[in-house]
């Protein structure tokens, strides 16, 4: 049964069901005894009963919401339902013996009021079944929807923390790249205002860009490549000729979603530790692509690279423990952050993460 189908007709269907199953019972335990009771007999017996509970189950719903059996009350609204289950089960025994019993067995005639309270008397612990059938459905729904909400509940906590950690992160970076761009700057304003000028205009460019996308978690791998050439932009003014940037973007890959601002530290550390410590010209090669699911990002430099060691150690700042730690909180153990010394000379750091493409 979905949840489009009305409640009302939850509890008569259950309770047409639970009628049918008895009624199989009720027939061959009288075959048994060598008591005639036909098969239409003992359906229209059993199934009438749970009818009567259908009816009844309304107001023993509301009796269990308005006295819940849990702390701190539970021993007194435990006996309030005993109470209750035996009332409704001699009721509903009364209101069967004065309607369906007369049609079942028109033979055989219940005499006086006595008799009729008798025989719901032998039947009580029918109806107090009934009733505790009703009750125990109740509190189990109760339980499980009180399961879903806090289950609920607690993925929004968590989902709420691992963002606050991704933005605590993230705003981490940011000052970290501000303080050495403002520090290049500072440098500049006496031996050449004018590259400092620039370098402003660019810095307050790169700062829009990321103000428009703060809270936001991923982005689409070509606008993290839009901050990358703004960054770039402002780097290429502090390394002047000595700086050739290179990019290789497969189309598909741009698509996918990426950690906000992931790859900056990255070609920042390529550049802090790899190409300014060379004299000649600093090439940075930055590469995308994309298949069997997966997103793979490469930056390469022709820098000295570091010592050969197994594996391969790079001294982890600000920068590159910010990545390894963000990428952890949104792909757990599902990405990679590798680090390798070229074969011609250079440096090369990989990262692979699921690819997850952003809506056209």
């Amino acid at each position: 049964m979905d949840g489009h189908t009305p409640r009302w007709a939850k509890i008569w269907l259950l309770w047409t069901l639970f009628g049918l199953i008895t009624a199989v019972q009720t027939h061959y335990r009288a075959e048994l005894n060598n008591y005639p009771f036909s098969w239409w007999q003992a359906i229209a017996a059993e199934v009438s009963f749970a009818w009567i509970w259908a009816a009844l189950t309304p107001l023993v719903l509301w009796l269990a919401s308005r006295y819940p059996v849990h702390r701190p009350h539970w021993w007194r609204n435990l006996g309030f339902h005993l109470i209750a289950a035996l009332v409704l089960g001699i009721a509903s025994k009364a209101i069967w013996n004065s309607t369906v019993f007369p049609e079942l067995f028109p033979n055989k005639q219940i005499g006086s009021l006595e008799d009729s309270l008798r025989m719901a008397l032998l039947s009580l612990d029918y109806g107090v079944l009934q009733y505790g059938i009703v009750l125990l459905s109740q509190l189990a729904g109760d339980y499980f929807r009180r399961a879903e909400r806090d289950r609920l509940r607690a993925s929004q906590l968590e989902t709420a923390l691992a963002r606050a950690q991704l933005q605590a992160l993230k705003m981490q970076l940011h000052p970290h790249f501000l303080f050495n761009t403002l520090n290049t700057i500072s440098e500049l304003v006496h031996s050449d205002p004018r590259t400092a000028e620039r370098m402003v205009i660019r810095l307050s460019d790169f700062l829009r860009l990321t103000l428009e996308h703060m809270g936001v978690p991923e982005v689409p791998l070509m606008i993290e490549v839009d901050f990358l050439k703004r960054y770039l932009e402002i780097e290429q003014m502090r390394f002047e000729e000595r700086l050739q940037v290179s990019w290789d973007l497969q189309p598909a890959s741009l698509h996918g979603r990426v950690p906000n601002l992931i790859l900056q530290p990255i070609v920042e550390n390529a550049l802090k530790h790899g190409l300014s410590r060379i004299s000649g010209t600093g090439k940075l090669d930055i590469r995308a692509t994309s298949g069997g699911g997966r997103l793979l990002m490469k930056v390469r430099d022709n820098g000295p690279g570091v010592p050969e060691t197994a594996p391969i150690q790079v001294k982890e700042g600000v920068g590159i423990g910010n990545t390894r730690r963000r990428l952890a909180q949104v792909y757990g153990n599902d990405h990679i952050l590798s680090f390798s010394n070229l074969a011609g000379g250079g440096f090369e750091v990989t990262i692979e993460v699921p690819l997850r493409l952003s809506p056209a």
